[in-house]
Formats: structure tokens, C-alpha cells, sequence
């Protein structure tokens, strides 16, 4: 098996096809002479793709090969990446934003792959090493799609990332070990366990919920950003929009550790902490929206505290059933990513009246209530 820094380097390129379009949204508008509402349907698609893929091709790796499944979900990310780079009008493109989602299992998958290769002492560490190189790909692949974008064009974007999800597949086809599934399970067998393992589990009902708002926040903002700061007094192009992701940095060093936090202390105690800095985050951007400072400030707080609670939430789902690891993070990943469409498709609608102010209020709110969700574990799971 290749070092776990260089798995954490593919989760990372393979997680950043998803966030590409953030800082291109107002070159992408322009180009196609489209209204700036209308542009946020891009994410949209590709956020409804990935969480219709996590809810009905995630759940297969419990019965099947991961190996072969991260090799093909490599190359349909490829596919759907050279489509964006070639077709043309929006609709079309569309529809390749939504098929980008739809195969870009990687990241969730190499997580459960992995989590069933080491005992229980390390996994916080280990998803922690992993998603580092995952925030990696969500934050500085909007840094490096803006300062693409404005020298080569958005689709230049695109034609990288085709290129560079080939080399991923040509990776795992040549160092990845083969894993023999525990057991064979029906395809439909396997959907309907997931309501029960739903009604089994107050506390994946719980991470769910909780993770979902908070994401949706995220993403809605993000979105919300490039709009803001294409604005004026700013009129910012894609480049310097881009790098405002480096505030990822902080999230990036920061995995690792809090891998060994949750490892030490729990992961409610750092879902906890994680959702208390996502809320000082929104309000310090719904409060300093027009100081550029305070944004990036407030960002670094956002992103810390949503990254924290995913490692959190992550190490206490996988804890619950170690046979059935797909599918709850199936479960996981698609109420994050659910709410992240769904978001993004309001700010998307009411951006005209809402604005900024308005962004940040929603996004606030939605916070708030994954604070107030939050109850300790019972059990194992509150040591996980």
C-alpha cells in the first residue's frame, strides 16, 4: 500500500473537482451570458449528483471490492471532467456538473477503505492524516481554479483535473491491495439496512443532522462569496477570489491533531468545540461583511470548525458497525451533501433579494441549530 501521505494527496485531488467552480462562477457567468443566480445551479448540480451517487453507489463497497470501485469512480471523474472542458452552453454543462458528483466517490470511499485496515486506537489519527489532504482539495482548489481560470480560461480547470484523475486511477490500479468483502449482501438488502441502521443509532441520526446543516452553511457561503466579492466596492476576478481558500492552511495543519483530540478526548467534545467556532465564523462574517479582514477571519473559523466536526463525526460513525463502514458513511456524507444542494439551490433563488446580509443570516441560522442539536453519546460511541 503507497505511504498514507500520498493517499492523503489523492483524496485531496479527487475531493477538489467538487469545489472548482466556486471561484469561477462569476468568469463562468460572463462567458456564458448568464445572470448571476443562475451560475450558482453549477455547484447545485454537482453537490445533487454526489448526493444521489453517496446514496445509491456508496452503500456497494460494504459488498464489493473498494479497490475496483475507487479505480472507477477515478475514471468517470476523469470522463465527466473533459466533458466541462469541451461542451458547450449551459445546459449541457450542466448535466456534466451533475455526472462530476455523481462519480466522484473517491474521497468518501478511501475512508472506509482504510478505516478497516487499523484497530480502533488509531482511526481518529489515520481519518485525520486523510482529510487534511481532503481540506486541502475543498479550500485550495478554489486558490488554484481562480488563478488558472484568470490566465488560461475556466476550462483550462477542467482539462487539469481530467488529466490528473487518470493519474489517480493509474495509482490505486497499481498500489492498492485487493480487499475481500466480508460478505455478499443484495443490493436492496443492503439500501433498506440503512434505515435500519437509521433507527439503530440515535447518534448517526444525530452526526447526520448535524454535520448536514453546518455543510450546507458552508457551502451556501462559499457560494454566497464569489458573488459578494464580485461585487462592489471589491470587483474581484477569479484569481483573487480564489485565495481567499488558503484560510484552508489552517485546517490542513490542523487534522492531524484533531484526529488525535477526538482519539484522546471523544468525538462529541470535538463536535462540540468544532460547531462553537463554525458559529463564531458566520456571525463574524453576517457582522464584518464588508472588511475584507474580518472575511478572512471569519472564514478561518468557518472552515476550522466545519473540517473539526467532520473528522469528529466521521470517527464516531465508522466506530458504530465496522461491517457495515459504506454505508454509514453513506448516510453521513449524503445529509452533508444533501443539505449542501439545497442550500446553494436557495441562495441560488433568492440571491437577488437576499444579497449578502441575507446569505449570512440563513447560514447563521442554520449553525445555531446544529448547536442546539448536539447530546453526549451513550456508550462506546462517546469514546469512538
Amino acid at each position: 500500500m503507497p505511504p498514507l501521505i500520498v493517499l492523503a494527496l489523492a483524496a485531496g485531488l479527487s475531493v477538489a473537482n467538487l469545489f472548482y467552480s466556486q471561484s469561477l462562477l462569476p468568469q463562468i457567468a460572463t462567458d456564458l451570458q448568464l445572470a448571476q443566480g443562475q451560475v450558482v445551479l453549477a455547484p447545485m448540480a454537482t453537490q445533487a449528483g454526489l448526493a444521489l451517487s453517496l446514496l445509491l453507489i456508496l452503500p456497494i463497497g460494504d459488498g464489493v471490492n473498494r479497490r475496483g470501485m475507487l479505480i472507477l469512480a477515478a475514471l468517470g471523474t476523469a470522463a465527466a471532467s473533459a466533458a466541462l472542458a469541451l461542451l458547450p452552453g449551459f445546459r449541457l454543462l450542466l448535466l456534466a456538473w451533475f455526472s462530476l458528483g455523481l462519480f466522484a466517490l473517491v474521497p468518501y470511499l478511501l475512508p472506509a477503505y482504510l478505516s478497516g485496515l487499523v484497530p480502533d486506537a488509531i482511526r481518529g489519527r489515520l481519518l485525520g492524516t486523510i482529510l487534511s489532504g481532503h481540506f486541502g482539495g475543498i479550500l485550495l482548489s478554489r486558490s488554484f481554479s481562480g488563478v488558472v481560470a484568470q490566465s488560461f480560461g475556466w476550462r483550462t480547470v477542467y482539462l487539469w483535473a481530467c488529466l490528473v484523475m487518470l493519474a489517480v486511477a493509474l495509482l490505486f490500479r497499481l498500489l492498492l491491495p485487493k480487499e475481500v468483502p466480508a460478505r455478499s449482501i443484495h443490493y436492496w438488502s443492503m439500501q433498506r439496512s440503512q434505515l435500519d441502521l437509521l433507527r439503530r443509532y440515535p447518534d448517526l441520526r444525530r452526526a447526520c443532522l448535524s454535520q448536514g446543516l453546518q455543510f450546507g452553511a458552508f457551502m451556501a457561503l462559499w457560494s454566497a462569496l464569489a458573488l459578494h466579492l464580485a461585487e462592489p466596492p471589491w470587483q474581484f476576478g477569479p484569481a483573487r477570489i480564489g485565495g481567499f481558500g488558503l484560510v484552508g492552511l489552517v485546517s490542513i495543519a490542523a487534522a492531524p491533531w484533531i484526529g488525535r483530540l477526538v482519539d484522546r478526548r471523544g468525538a462529541w467534545t470535538v463536535v462540540v468545540l468544532g460547531t462553537l467556532t463554525s458559529l463564531v465564523g458566520v456571525l463574524g462574517l453576517w457582522l464584518g461583511g464588508g472588511s475584507l479582514g474580518m472575511i478572512l477571519i471569519a472564514l478561518t473559523c468557518l472552515d476550522l470548525g466545519v473540517q473539526g466536526c467532520y473528522v469528529a463525526n466521521q470517527t464516531l460513525v465508522f466506530g458504530l458497525d465496522l461491517q457495515a463502514r459504506s454505508r454509514l458513511g453513506c448516510l453521513l456524507f449524503f445529509s452533508a451533501y444533501l443539505a449542501a444542494a439545497l442550500c446553494s439551490a436557495l441562495v441560488a433563488r433568492f440571491w437577488s433579494g437576499w444579497g449578502w446580509t441575507g446569505a449570512t443570516v440563513f447560514s447563521l441560522a442554520l449553525v445555531t441549530l446544529a448547536l442546539l442539536l448536539q447530546r453526549r453519546p451513550q456508550g462506546a460511541a462517546a469514546m469512538s
